[in-house]
């Protein structure tokens, strides 16, 4: 879990964990593992091993090349619909950091900077991807 950030007692994020750091989330309380990764990204069943491990699983599949806003909705039902603490993943944790951040705005109703500075605290840079940074502008558009 060394990879992954704290975020709040219910929220760690980051890259796919390991099936030592699976057994490390279940050893520090995390419920259920949010995976944000694309099932042709991996070669093992992330449901798999994450349920292998006595976890709680969620898939929302994200391509960064066709990102929808519908995902961010998805990730809020997730969390509201299965039992924290959350670990929330993708290959490197951008694509957590980006629906999370969107999530969060959404319920505070951010503007786009606000919600590329909660992305930059979590660790990540949403503006260095043009991707990210259009798909936030138009979705808090």
């Amino acid at each position: 879990m060394g990879n992954f950030r704290k975020l709040d007692d219910d929220i760690f994020i980051g890259p796919q964990p390991t099936v030592q750091d699976l057994q490390e989330a279940k050893q520090q309380g995390i419920k259920t593992v949010i995976d944000l990764r694309m099932p042709t990204e991996t070669t093992a069943s992330n449901e798999l091993l994450t349920k292998n491990a006595g976890l709680g699983y969620a898939g929302i599949p994200v391509n960064k090349a066709d990102l929808s806003a519908k995902q961010v909705g998805q990730l809020d039902a997730a969390m509201k619909g299965n039992e924290g603490p959350f670990l929330i993943h993708c290959a490197t944790g951008a694509r957590a950091a980006l629906l999370l951040s969107l999530n969060q705005a959404n319920q505070h109703h951010w503007t786009a900077e606000q919600t590329f500075d909660a992305a930059k605290k979590m660790g990540y840079d949403l503006k260095t991807s043009p991707e990210f940074s259009a798909f936030v502008k138009q979705t808090l558009a």
